[in-house]
């Protein structure tokens, strides 16, 4: 698209008309990904759905916790889900869709530890959240970031990072200066915990990054978020810029709108840079404690439920920022040379709002499809070929995607296959036999079946492990034993089980045909043992249940 001279002129008022030529020689990338935001909640798969496509616990869960008397409106939870993200709607018309995509974990940190690395982070032993939070990402392994900014791109992560950890430096500055402690710090601190929590409130410690794996030491050249599982919608107090704490935010502040102001200032200063850039913004929409976004994102939406309104109220804010990302772009004459990725790190969590993650059973933090099938929206002008694509992919594939797109050579040891060819229209490359998934199943950050609803936090660590082998449109499921006591309802617990879905008629995962097809799922059996070989055990807990489905899948002899 050539620049009209009106548009030049703007630019030049703003200094960044010089830069374009430089900037225009490599592609830039914006990748958006949201945070436990299932599909159902997405515009482009939400308008395929109907009433029959949500399942009766969810609107059960639903109606019990915030209907109550008032009704409950699917069609107007649907039409809330159609119209919160116009923008990314329109953009998702004009790109590609893929209806299954899966995230390498129904959980934030692992999933987007594999994303950032084009690898399973299970190769080193990430399973869970404290898999991630107790170690981060082995530093042998390249963050897509770290070899963009090889080839002269500038970065800058807006949001959420969450794949480092803590910088225990503050905890003990914190420990001698405010408690009189000395270093090294007890075991137990002495009974002194609670204080010292206490303490490390607005210090930053609970975001902060370890030395080495703060984001400025992976790659990126501009730093605004945090380190951990959320931060707050107003009055935010643990937000760094760079290496520096940020002050409280000022009240009636939102944090939506701050992360999208800061991606548009990052898009505006690395064209006056002249430098081509990546864009990983990853916002907090829509983790965490929920509470009403200002008043006018809410406004729009009539589903009976206020709750619900707010719900989509949250993800119209994000699209708002999308909208304004567009625009800078096309002013900043960028808009076709930006390669633009939407995804989500896992399905949505214990809120219920249908429509949840319909079509798909389940949410975040089991092997349930709605924990780990997640949206992918690509868009480029004259590059991604509209449509919608039934292909399986992983968000693996997202780094090896970018590469290409940059023209950089994709490492040998990647898991992920570049996209590019397909969303050309080309070749399908990144065709695979089989994808594999393993990961915590757990009532902890969503529904569970099993025990009828009931949530338990000890869950979060002592829950089962699926792992899981799909291929085509067969899914083949193995969840270890639920230990008796952890569930009120399960006083005995529950044995270990493998289960076979078509997932192409059965999204709801509730025909199991493996006892009618023991062939079949003898196969699966042998691919998931060959994946799950070249997999290290959990790193932080399940280390038993993995070798239990590891050592009951042996290959055929």
């Amino acid at each position: 698209m050539s620049i009209q001279p009106f548009i030049l002129r703007a630019l030049g008022a703003l200094g960044l008309a010089g830069a374009l030529a430089t900037a225009e020689a490599k592609p830039n990338v914006v990748l958006i990904l949201l945070d436990d935001v299932g599909v159902g909640w997405v515009p482009p798969y939400a308008r395929r759905l109907t009433a029959e496509s949500l399942e009766d616990e969810v609107l059960v869960a639903y109606k019990n916790s915030r209907s109550k008397d008032r009704p409950l409106n699917v069609a107007a939870h649907l039409e809330a889900a159609r119209s919160c993200m116009p923008a990314l709607d329109k953009l998702s018309r004009e790109g590609a869709v893929f209806d299954r995509c899966f995230a390498t974990a129904s959980l934030c940190a692992p999933s987007r530890a594999g994303l950032l690395t084009g690898m399973f982070q299970q190769r080193w032993g990430a399973y869970s959240l404290a898999d991630v939070d107790d170690h981060g990402i082995p530093a042998d392994r390249a963050l897509v970031s770290e070899l963009l900014k090889k080839d002269g791109y500038r970065c800058g992560i807006v949001g959420k990072w969450h794949v480092a950890r803590k910088d225990e430096v503050i905890k003990e500055r914190v420990w001698v200066e405010q408690l009189g402690g000395s270093l090294p710090i007890p075991a137990g601190y002495n009974g002194r915990w609670p204080e010292l929590a206490r303490s490390l409130e607005g210090t930053g410690y609970r975001s902060s990054s370890a030395p080495g794996q703060h984001p400025l030491d992976r790659g990126f050249d501009f730093y605004f978020g945090y380190n951990s599982h959320d931060s707050k919608y107003f009055g935010a107090n643990d937000l760094w810029e760079n290496r520096q704490l940020v002050p409280p935010r000022p009240v009636g502040e939102f944090l939506t709108d701050l992360f999208n102001a800061k991606c548009v200032g990052f898009i505006e200063e690395s064209v006056r840079d002249g430098k081509p850039f990546f864009l990983y913004y990853a916002p907090m929409t829509l983790h965490g404690g929920i509470v009403p976004p200002p008043a006018h994102y809410s406004k729009p939406f009539s589903t009976g439920i206020p709750f619900s309104d707010e719900y989509a109220g949250h993800l119209l804010a994000l699209d708002d920022g999308i909208e304004r990302i567009l625009q800078t772009l096309e002013a900043t004459g960028q808009l076709e040379n930006t390669l633009i990725i939407l995804a989500s790190d896992n399905g949505c969590t214990l809120y219920n709002v249908p429509p949840y993650n319909a079509p798909n059973r389940g949410g975040k933090g089991t092997g349930w499809l709605g924990g780990i099938n997640v949206p992918l929206v690509v868009w480029q002008p004259n590059v991604v070929k509209p449509g919608l694509r039934q292909e399986v992919v992983s968000l693996i594939d997202v780094m090896p995607t970018v590469l290409e797109t940059a023209g950089i050579a994709q490492p040998p040891a990647l898991d992920g296959k570049s996209l590019l060819p397909l969303l050309r229209g080309e070749k399908n490359t990144a065709s695979r036999s089989g994808l594999g998934s393993a990961g915590l199943h757990s009532s902890r950050w969503s529904y569970s079946y099993e025990a009828g609803g009931e949530l338990n936090n000890k869950d979060a660590r002592e829950c089962p492990l699926y792992a899981w082998y799909l291929e085509g449109d067969t899914l083949l499921m193995k969840i270890t034993a639920i230990r008796p006591g952890l569930y009120k309802a399960l006083p005995e617990g529950m044995p270990s089980r493998t289960l076979m879905f078509e997932i192409g008629s059965d999204r709801h995962q509730r025909a199991d045909l493996s006892a009618n097809h023991p062939q079949k799922a003898k196969a699966l059996a042998e691919g998931l043992h060959q994946w799950l070989s070249g997999m290290k055990a959990p790193l932080t807990s399940q280390q038993e249940d993995f070798h239990q489905i590891l050592e009951n899948n042996p290959p055929r002899q």
